[in-house]
C-alpha cells in the first residue's frame, strides 16, 4: 500500500471520532450555553441520548480496531451492532413522536423519519457488504452521516442564528469522503456516490414532503395530533 493510501485508509478512524465528538460537543455545547428554551427533559430523551452516543462510540471503534489489526474484536462487535440498532431506532422514533406532540413541526418529523429510513437502510447495505471493505466502510460513513443534522442543527442555535446555517456543516461533512476518494484514489468510489447521491436526495424529499398537506394529514394519522 502507497503512503497516499494509507493517510487515505486512516481517514475512516479519524472521521469517524471527529463525527462522534462533533455530537458530543454540539449536544453538550446546547445545554451549557443555549440552555434557555430547551424543553423539559424526559427519561425518554436521556435513553435516546445513550442510545445514539453508544451508535457513534460503536462506529468510531470500529474503524480504530481495523486500524490497530484487530480484526476478530471488529467482527465480534460488529455481530452485536443490530442489537444498538434496534435500540437506536426505537427511542429515535418515540422521540420523533413527543416532539410531534409537543411541537407539531411537519418538516421535523419528516427529517426524522427520512434520516432514520435512509440510516437503517445503508446500515443493512453495510451489512450485506461486509466482505468488500472499501464498499463496507463507505456505506456506514454515509449511515452515520444520515443522523447527522440534529447535531449539525445545535451549532447555530449554540449563537442564536438561525438554523439554517447548519446546511453548509452538513454539506461540508457529506463531501468529506469524496473529497478523500479523490485526493486519495483519484476516483470516486461507487459507494460514495451511493452515499451522497442519498444524502442530497433526502434534503428534496423532506422538502417536498414537509411542504404538502396530504403528507401532513399522513403524519396527523400517524402520530397523532400535532402539538403547538
Amino acid at each position: 500500500m502507497t503512503t497516499s493510501a494509507k493517510r487515505g485508509e486512516r481517514f475512516f478512524p479519524l472521521f469517524a471520532w471527529f463525527l462522534l465528538l462533533f455530537v458530543v460537543g454540539s449536544f453538550g455545547g446546547r445545554a451549557l450555553f443555549a440552555a434557555g428554551n430547551l424543553p423539559p427533559l424526559t427519561w425518554l430523551h436521556h435513553a435516546h441520548a445513550v442510545a445514539m452516543l453508544s451508535w457513534f462510540a460503536l462506529f468510531a471503534l470500529q474503524p480504530t480496531l481495523i486500524h490497530l489489526g484487530k480484526v476478530d474484536t471488529h467482527r465480534l462487535l460488529g455481530r452485536l451492532s443490530p442489537v444498538v440498532v434496534l435500540v437506536f431506532i426505537g427511542f429515535g422514533l418515540s422521540i420523533s413522536k413527543l416532539n410531534w406532540q409537543r411541537i407539531g413541526e411537519p418538516l421535523v418529523a419528516t427529517a426524522n423519519g427520512v434520516n432514520l429510513l435512509w440510516f437503517a437502510g445503508l446500515y443493512v447495505a453495510a451489512i450485506a457488504w461486509r466482505r468488500h471493505a472499501a464498499t463496507h466502510k463507505r456505506l456506514m460513513v454515509y449511515a452515520s452521516l444520515m443522523l447527522m443534522g440534529p447535531a449539525a442543527g445545535r451549532i447555530p442555535e449554540i449563537f442564536g442564528q438561525p438554523s439554517l446555517l447548519a446546511v453548509p456543516l452538513m454539506l461540508g461533512m457529506q463531501l468529506a469522503p469524496l473529497l478523500n476518494d479523490i485526493v486519495v484514489h483519484r476516483r470516486v468510489h461507487p459507494a460514495t456516490w451511493v452515499g451522497l447521491s442519498l444524502a442530497l436526495a433526502s434534503i428534496l424529499l423532506i422538502l417536498g414532503l414537509g411542504g404538502s398537506d396530504a403528507w401532513v394529514a399522513v403524519l396527523e394519522e400517524v402520530l397523532g395530533p400535532p402539538g403547538e
